[in-house]
């Protein structure tokens, strides 16, 4: 089964070209505009380095947030134009999740971490156990003083903890993990499942009404 896997949801996008859980291609890459149109391109550039194209893919594997809002709206809008245009499956993932899998650290309390903004962080425990990984909590808002409470207790994943002043293991092409999360325990999925997970209102529906869809 060949895998396109791709997260926007983060500062830096991430793209990944599988056969199963082996990673056949990827990269990483800065964005902070024109984050579709960067998308597609790179998907293309890694599919003709492999001398494939885009229908040879079997399943798009995709991170559904939380994180930027405007990340998730166009990695869900991708992913479904693709699906739709390909006619192939596809899965997703919390942005939480993949990143605390991707460390693959056994026999500690996983706890990935994403800036929310306004002061507050996003976050959810994690942890493999008997080398199975397992969630612990659901996605949630946290505000600094309840992450700091919690140093020395878990291991915290990703590069938002440095605004807190905590060490943490960085996130490198979460996107690469997403093939192997899915053969170790996903599911596919119908294309009107993939939902977002903002977690909280935009700031444009908070100051002027706006719904984010």
């Amino acid at each position: 089964m060949r895998i396109l896997a791709f997260d926007t949801t983060l500062p830096k996008i991430s793209i990944c070209v599988a056969n199963k859980s082996e990673v056949l291609a990827s990269c990483e890459l800065i964005s902070k505009k024109d984050t579709s149109s960067k998308l597609f391109v790179w998907i293309d550039k890694l599919l003709n380095a492999l001398n494939m194209s885009r229908k040879d893919i079997n399943l798009i594997g995709v991170t559904r947030g939380p994180g930027s809002f405007t990340g998730i709206r166009i990695g869900l809008a991708a992913v479904k134009g693709l699906a739709y245009s390909l006619n192939v499956k596809v899965t997703a993932f919390s942005t939480l999740e993949v990143m605390a899998f991707s460390t693959g650290i056994r026999d500690a309390l996983l706890f990935p971490i994403i800036n929310a903004k306004r002061g507050m962080f996003y976050g959810a425990l994690f942890r493999f156990k008997n080398s199975t990984f397992e969630r612990l909590t659901p996605d949630s808002l946290f505000l600094p003083d309840e992450i700091k409470a919690m140093k020395d207790k878990v291991v915290f994943v990703g590069e938002a903890a440095s605004l807190l002043s905590l060490n943490y293991i960085p996130v490198v092409c979460i996107a690469s993990f997403i093939p192997k999360l899915f053969v170790e325990k996903g599911r596919i999925l119908e294309l009107s499942e993939l939902t977002p997970n903002y977690l909280r209102v935009s700031d444009a529906e908070e100051k002027y009404g706006i719904v984010v869809d």
